[in-house]
This record gives structure tokens, C-alpha cells and sequence, in this order.
């Protein structure tokens, strides 16, 4: 068990780049996937700044394949969920051998704080305290600067790397898997063209357009014929995707819960456009480049829309908000011609 000592609460820095970029770093970013996806964007500038900076990262299951074989991560410690305290115990003595210069908290929540703290890290970082949540901020021995409430969560990452010295722009990167590669290859040929994928999952209801909105709109895009049409989604999904299916008549190639993750960031890799709520792999298409056309309710697109998005439909990634928060105020008829509009934008 970790001695009570190591919870001091200790007096905190925000001076940017207060001691430097240290030699071996840990971050931990437990989950969620579209978290780490961002996430590793803080990563990558610490690499680009000191290529021989070690660093490590602490991860749940579900994202793990995001951060196993990235370039900028050299090593990966996985908390297995439902693992109870043998896990974290086990995490955590992994954790202490590595001897970590610093520990960063990118999730600010008790949890991640308390296993950075863990850590035996001499320097914790963590949010400021107006950002962070539950009592996170106490366990950190030094904080980034306060910062507005709406940034970016991409941004608010690279604020982590700004406090360490390390300037430059959101740069994501993901692994790429050989055989998800190939299957994706596969699957395009058999399509006979780059697809439009449609995603109706979100982990917040309140966040999902109806499913069988989604399916009016597949049906749409089969009738117009510009491009295949696939419906994506995590095991979670089959449900909606029951109902989307319905709604969709013939023509859609249903793939919702029969994707490894590597395999939905290739496929992700070799779409035309992905039409998604706010979630994962939304921020997946994001990363690899893909066009990207979100729909948003109450949730803010400021801090976790697609990154750069707008709402002009000729821009990469395009956000469409529903008036008063509300999702079922979407019509299908606007979305399809948002969809149309970035389709024929990507053609030309």
C-alpha cells in the first residue's frame, strides 16, 4: 500500500518550463479512446523538443492499441479494468521501478491523480485548479497555468508541453498494424470505392442522434450513389445499429461491432467522410485525416469537437450543432446536405 506520506499536499509551481523537460516521463491518460487520441498530441511535442526524453504511459484496455507501437510512447502500462486493488497495486510498483522523472496527469480526475502520485515521481503535474476535477489538483506538485474553460481539449494538452518548454503545433500521429492495414485494403476493394462511414454511437445518450435519423440518412447516401456506405460502431452499438439497419433499407455494409480497434483506424484511414456524433472515433477520423462531419447536442464542439472543424462544409472537418442542445432538432435533410456538400468539396 502507498504510505500516506506521498499525499502531502505540497505548494505548487505553474512557471512555465519551471525545471525543464526531464529525462523520463510518465503520463497518465487511463481512457477514454478519443481522450488518448488527443491526448498523445502532448506526446509527440515532447518528442519532437527532446527526442531521448523516455516516455511512458499509463492506460486502461480499451485504448491500449493506441499507445502499443506509437513512436513517441517507449513504454506502456496497462491498468486492467476490473483488475481491483491487485491491480493498481501491480500498475503501481511498475510504475515505481521506472523511476519517472515526472508524472503528468492528463485526466484530472482522483483517480489518475492519485496514481501519479503514486508514481514516485518527484514532480507531479496537473491541471489548474479551476480545470480540474474532484480533488485532482491537490496531488500535483506543480500545475499548468490557468486557461480558458472552452479551449480545446487538444489545446489544453499542449499546454502541458508548452509548461515544459516544448512550442509547436497539435501533430497526431497513430500507430499503424500491418494486418489491420491489409483487411482495410481488402475491404475497399471489395466495396469497389472509399466508403462514407457512419458512426451512431456516442458513450452519452444525450450526445446521439437518433439511430433511425441515421438510417434515413445511409439510405440517402446509398440512393445517391456517390459512395459506399458502411455503418461503424463498438459492440455497445448493436442496438442501434439494429435500428439504423431498419431504417436504411438495403445497401449498407453494417461492420458496427465487428472491428478491432487498429482495423476501425485503418478503415478510418481510407474513408471519404465520416459522419459521427461526439466520440471516439470521431476523433480517430480527425487524427488520420479524414474528413469529418460531426453532429453535436449539449455537448461542446469548442473543447471536444473535431479539432480545427468550423461550420462551412467545404473545410476539413465540419460541425453541425443542433439549435438548443437538443439532437432530434437535426433534421435529416440538413445533414444530408452538409454530407453531399463535403463529398463534392473532397471530389473537387
Amino acid at each position: 500500500m502507498v504510505p500516506a506520506k506521498r499525499y502531502r499536499v505540497d505548494l505548487v509551481s505553474s512557471r512555465s518550463d519551471s525545471a525543464g523537460l526531464p529525462a523520463r516521463v510518465l503520463v497518465v491518460r487511463l481512457g477514454a479512446i478519443g481522450d488518448v487520441v488527443n491526448a498523445l498530441v502532448f506526446a509527440t511535442a515532447l518528442k519532437r523538443a527532446r527526442p531521448d526524453t523516455h516516455v511512458g504511459w499509463a492506460i486502461h484496455d480499451l485504448a491500449l492499441p493506441l499507445v502499443e507501437g506509437h513512436p513517441s510512447v517507449d513504454r506502456v502500462h496497462l491498468w486492467r479494468r476490473g483488475s481491483g486493488g491487485a491491480g493498481r497495486r501491480a500498475v503501481t510498483r511498475e510504475l515505481r521501478a521506472e523511476r519517472y522523472d515526472l508524472a503528468v496527469d492528463l485526466q484530472r480526475i482522483a483517480k489518475s491523480a492519485l496514481l501519479a502520485r503514486a508514481s514516485g515521481a518527484p514532480r507531479v503535474l496537473g491541471y489548474d485548479r479551476r480545470r480540474a476535477k474532484e480533488f485532482s489538483w491537490l496531488l500535483a506538485t506543480e500545475r499548468i497555468a490557468p486557461g480558458p474553460p472552452h479551449e480545446h481539449m487538444v489545446d489544453q494538452y499542449l499546454a502541458f508541453a508548452r509548461h515544459l518548454g516544448c512550442d509547436g503545433p497539435a501533430e497526431h500521429l497513430l500507430p499503424v498494424d500491418a494486418e489491420a492495414d491489409a483487411w482495410a485494403a481488402a475491404l475497399v476493394d471489395e466495396l469497389g470505392a472509399a466508403p462514407v462511414l457512419i458512426n451512431p454511437g456516442a458513450s452519452k445518450p444525450r450526445n446521439r442522434w437518433s439511430p433511425e435519423c441515421f438510417g434515413a440518412l445511409a439510405k440517402r447516401l446509398v440512393e445517391d450513389g456517390a459512395a459506399p456506405v458502411v455503418a461503424i460502431g463498438g459492440p455497445g452499438d448493436r442496438e442501434l445499429a439494429t435500428a439504423l439497419l431498419a431504417a436504411a433499407g438495403p445497401g449498407v455494409r453494417d461492420l458496427v461491432g465487428a472491428t478491432t480497434l487498429p482495423r476501425l483506424i485503418a478503415l478510418e484511414r481510407r474513408a471519404r467522410l465520416v459522419v459521427t456524433g461526439d466520440t471516439g472515433p470521431m476523433h480517430l477520423a480527425v487524427a488520420v485525416g479524414t474528413p469529418t462531419l460531426a453532429l453535436f447536442g449539449p455537448a461542446d464542439p469548442r473543447r471536444t469537437g473535431p479539432y480545427g472543424s468550423t461550420e462551412r462544409t467545404d473545410s476539413r472537418h465540419t460541425v453541425l450543432r443542433a439549435t438548443e442542445g437538443r439532437m432530434d432538432a437535426l433534421a435529416v435533410e440538413t445533414v444530408h446536405a452538409a454530407a453531399r456538400a463535403k463529398l463534392a468539396n473532397e471530389r473537387a
